[in-house]
């Protein structure tokens, strides 16, 4: 799967993004679709709960959200057992004391600003769970 080439959206996977910050949001979701992604996104829980049922493969998950905390996406994810990665985004040092003690844990985490092409080589090691999305 190359990320370098524009192979047209949805080439990729889908990919939720969730994030309160709109120049983020907008720029991460513009850069995912010149990567070849599917996007969809959500601006608070109750949203990304909402964009769950567009069955991507991949969450970029803020935690702080201006209606809840993140972790509530994770956890239902989970419990669920979705098919679905999910990336931690998230500015707080202590992401962690955010997820609390429950046994959800995150694929991954990224600290905010977003190294970019870190969060692109991780989506590319997820070919599989992208395969995965259409399940």
């Amino acid at each position: 799967m190359s990320l370098g080439t524009n192979n047209g959206a949805g080439q990729q996977g889908r990919v939720l993004v969730v994030e309160d910050d709109h120049s983020s949001r907008r720029a991460l979701l513009m850069l995912l679709k010149l990567r070849g992604f599917e996007t969809t996104h959500a601006c608070n829980l109750a949203e990304a709960l909402e964009q769950l049922k567009s069955r991507p493969s991949v969450v970029l998950l803020d935690l702080m959200l201006p209606d809840g905390n993140g972790s509530t996406v994770l956890d239902y994810i989970r419990r669920n057992n979705l098919p679905i990665r999910v990336a931690v985004t998230s500015g707080a040092c202590n992401w962690e004391s955010l997820l609390g003690d429950g046994p959800a844990k995150p694929d991954a985490f990224f600290g905010k600003p977003l190294h970019i092409e870190r969060v692109m080589e991780w989506l590319s090691d997820r070919a599989d769970a992208f395969s995965r999305a259409d399940v």
